[in-house]
């Protein structure tokens, strides 16, 4: 009875906007990422100007293409991010973006980020995901049929994904160098003293254990309140907060802030990101305006 219980409870149809909702940010974000990436220059400083690079073990063969191959590799990214974000072309575009993005972290081990991982994972996921179902060029021009309820795993699993970004991240805090040393934090927070106001207070000890236990309790935690509604939107509050000084106080994680910010409203409820659709033409009418999502709320 209870495997029932669960199968129903995955397939139970929900409204689709919050999975349009990730798709579109999640192509925005990767635009403004990729090209940020390549107006700095650092197609040519980081993939076509060394000559040796240091590959993951088991994927030697992954070279660079050399300067014209990798170009047309950033430039399909590019493209691909556009596409998914309107929706057009969107199981191509997002396969395209997918091999990509993962060929080219791939590259060389010396690149990696997490968060970079993360986007991969992603974007694999959303591979299999009818993200393109409503609000897209894809359904407007009945390219693919138009929905306004999935099955409530193809948002679950996203959150699920998101959820293990933070709760694996609180658990690698759980050692005696974060919690009693402060380490790295009093390593890494005297390097932002030149930051107005809260400057000064880098060089205190008790501001890094301060830094050190609120990181491992928000990683811990927050997905649990994010999860009720009730305490979602304070929760919110907190993420936004939590990734915007971690914007300041280490730019150097790039656009790990900005995805996490974006990404966690896929907590949100089917009705508050209607609201945020509602303000999009492309595929307006694909909504009804009676329809109730009241599935995680």
């Amino acid at each position: 009875m209870r495997g029932k219980v669960s199968y129903s409870q995955l397939n139970k149809p929900v409204s689709i906007a919050p999975l349009v909702t990730f798709r579109i940010t999640f192509g925005l974000l990767m635009f403004f990422s990729i090209a940020r990436f390549c107006s700095r220059g650092w197609i040519n400083k980081v993939y076509v100007n060394p000559k040796f690079h240091f590959s993951y073990s088991g994927f030697e063969w992954i070279q660079a293409f050399g300067n014209t191959g990798m170009y047309v590799v950033f430039a399909s990214m590019l493209m691909s991010t556009l596409l998914i974000t309107i929706g057009l072309y969107y199981r191509a575009a997002i396969i395209i973006f997918f091999l990509s993005f993962t060929y080219v972290e791939l590259i060389d081990v010396t690149t990696y980020l997490n968060h970079y991982y993360f986007i991969s994972l992603v974007a694999f996921l959303l591979i299999w995901l009818p993200a393109n179902r409503a609000y897209s060029l894809d359904a407007r021009w009945k390219k693919v049929k138009a929905a306004e309820l999935v099955p409530a795993w193809t948002i679950g699993i996203i959150r699920f994904q998101i959820g293990l970004v933070y709760v694996f991240a609180g658990l690698a805090k759980l050692n005696p160098d974060w919690l009693l040393e402060a380490l790295p934090m009093r390593i890494w927070l005297p390097g932002t003293t030149h930051l107005p106001i809260v400057g000064n207070l880098m060089y205190e000890t008790w501001i890094a254990y301060v830094f050190a236990w609120f990181g491992a309790a928000y990683d811990l935690f927050i997905v649990v309140f994010l999860l009720n509604k009730k305490s979602r939107p304070f929760a919110y509050c907190f993420v936004v907060i939590f990734h915007i000084a971690t914007a300041i106080f280490f730019p150097g994680i790039g656009m790990f802030p900005y995805v996490m910010m974006t990404s966690s409203l896929i907590f949100f409820s089917g009705d508050f990101h209607k609201i945020l659709l509602s303000k999009l033409s492309i595929g307006r009418n694909s909504f009804a305006d009676k329809l109730s999502d009241k599935e995680f709320q």
